[in-house]
């Protein structure tokens, strides 16, 4: 083909191409479909998730910081959508569809085989939020194309820095408060306005300032004026007030003497082909997930406690004297700033033989978290107070203790210390307080036995979820069970609980 027959070719192609204002128009079209079956199979397949982070944000729970990452996201997305140039159209749709099928096989893994194996876990790491952002990645590159999708790196990277585990541990890093929480966001806010704005590095970095020191001010002026504001507002207008108006002041700038209104850019078509097959790809999978249940909700009990001061010590049950008595500061990070942990040291004022053969007395720790936070109760278990690495744990019992108040009995064995700790735990609710009672006996019957100290161990958690991913639960799992204290802290239980209502004690 000569060089005249190919220009007449592209001119015959460019006289018969429809005119510029239809071609938008059918590319806006197009794209609004796509980005309508994506999102709509988002929400559907991961319904379940949002109607239990709904639930959760009717309890204060922090994460409902997670509604506010599709603002931060579109805040981020439309500055890279503005500074897009013309791509080559450079697409292969099978390489789109191996990659994307990848990626929603990824996401239906992490829904339907490590999220039931942390059950306990759930709302502390969300690992469906984790599927639900891989399922969209992965959707996404099956409808638009690899190479659109790899245009918006920078907001993925932003979107899986804010996963619940990460964005919690950051914010105990720095305090655990709700400034602290808020403030956590409002520097990732910071990174949404520099992308969004970051044409340049020095606009970029110029970004990122404004958007944290006007976060920032938000955050303070709300706490200050509005302290008891409920967490989800105060993530909500800080992180993206902040993020919109730096994007907008920096848009009005940018076109100081012109037209200041919006949308006038050209748009671009989606070069990469439509496929059939890729749309029945993502809406099977979003089928397929809707159909995986999420673990049982976590219920705390709300059994009424006994009367007296929360922050009191419990009374010690008769034939029972309190040895010692400790004070731990650092879980006001992890349960609200008037949260209280305490323990307090018991031993038996005489050995008996049901208890131990050699009829040495025995000794207990009784600890106490005390919150006005209920739902921080179900985000940190009760054996996420103490580092327990290497330790397997048993199946729970139910143990009646009188009052109304039902316990659960289990025990932790340590491979390492060759230790089994049996453990008592129970709730009540004391005026607007609610307390979770832990008591804990050991098999070592000296004197100097070793118990589980509480203690800040996020890290190790997540050192035995990935022991657990990489060798499987029976690591850390006690599948035959030895309750060796069963009888020994059933009876102490039941007279602790008696022993805080003085009056009736004997009556339960």
């Amino acid at each position: 083909m000569t060089t005249d027959t190919a220009s007449e070719e592209a001119e015959k192609d460019e006289a018969h191409a429809p005119p510029p204002k239809r071609r938008a128009h059918r590319a806006a079209g197009v794209i609004t479909v796509r980005w309508a079956v994506l999102l709509g199979c988002v929400v559907v397949a991961y319904l379940p998730t949002w109607v239990r982070l709904a639930e959760e944000a009717g309890d204060g729970a922090i994460t409902t910081y997670i509604f506010v990452l599709p603002f931060l996201a579109a805040v981020a997305a439309q500055g890279i959508a503005r500074r897009r140039t013309g791509e080559l159209p450079i697409h292969d749709r099978q390489t789109d569809i191996i990659v994307g099928g990848l990626a929603l096989l990824g996401a239906v893994a992490i829904k339907a085989l490590w999220l039931p194996r942390y059950a306990d876990q759930y709302e502390l790491s969300h690992l469906d939020v984790l599927s639900g952002l891989v399922f969209f990645l992965g959707g996404a590159i099956l409808l638009f194309g690899l190479r659109p999708v790899g245009r918006f790196w920078s907001v993925w990277i932003l979107l899986a820095a804010l996963g619940p585990l990460l964005y919690r541990m950051a914010a105990i890093t720095v305090g655990g408060s709700r400034f602290a929480y808020g403030a956590v966001l409002v520097v990732l806010a910071g990174a949404a306005g520099a992308i969004a704005v970051g044409r340049t590095r020095r606009r970029g970095w110029l970004g990122f300032f404004c958007t944290t020191v006007l976060g920032f001010a938000i955050l303070g002026a709300m706490l200050l004026w509005w302290p008891r504001v409920h967490i989800a507002w105060l993530q909500l207008i800080s992180a993206v007030g902040a993020s919109a108006l730096t994007g907008i002041g920096f848009y009005w700038f940018a076109r100081r003497g012109e037209s200041k209104k919006p949308l006038t850019g050209h748009i671009a078509p989606v070069t990469a082909k439509p496929s059939k097959s890729s749309l029945v790809i993502v809406v099977a999978a979003a089928a397929l997930l809707v159909a995986f249940p999420l673990p049982a909700r976590t219920e705390i009990p709300a059994t009424e406690g006994p009367p007296g001061t929360p922050g009191e010590p419990l009374i010690a049950p008769a034939g029972w004297s309190q040895r010692e008595f400790l004070e731990y500061d650092w879980a006001k990070t992890y349960f609200g700033r008037s949260a209280t942990l305490s323990r307090q040291i018991m031993r038996a004022d005489e050995g008996s033989l049901a208890y131990d053969i050699q009829s040495r007395p025995r000794t207990v720790v009784v600890d106490v978290l005390s919150t006005v936070n209920r739902a921080s109760l179900a985000v940190y278990p009760e054996s996420t107070l103490y580092r327990l690495s290497n330790t397997r744990t048993s199946d729970s019992l139910p143990v009646e203790l009188g009052h109304d108040i039902t316990g659960s009995l289990y025990t932790s064995v340590s491979d390492e210390l060759l230790l089994t700790w049996t453990k008592l735990v129970f709730t009540w609710v004391r005026d607007d307080v609610t307390q979770r009672v832990t008591i804990i006996s050991v098999d070592n019957h000296e004197p100097g036995a070793v118990f589980p100290t509480p203690a800040p161990a996020m890290a190790s958690n997540i050192g035995t979820s990935l022991a657990t991913f990489l060798r499987g639960n029976t690591i850390a799992a006690d599948d035959d069970p030895d309750y060796k204290d069963r009888e020994l802290l059933t009876d102490f239980g039941t007279d602790l609980v008696d022993a805080q209502w003085p009056d009736e004690v004997g009556t339960s």
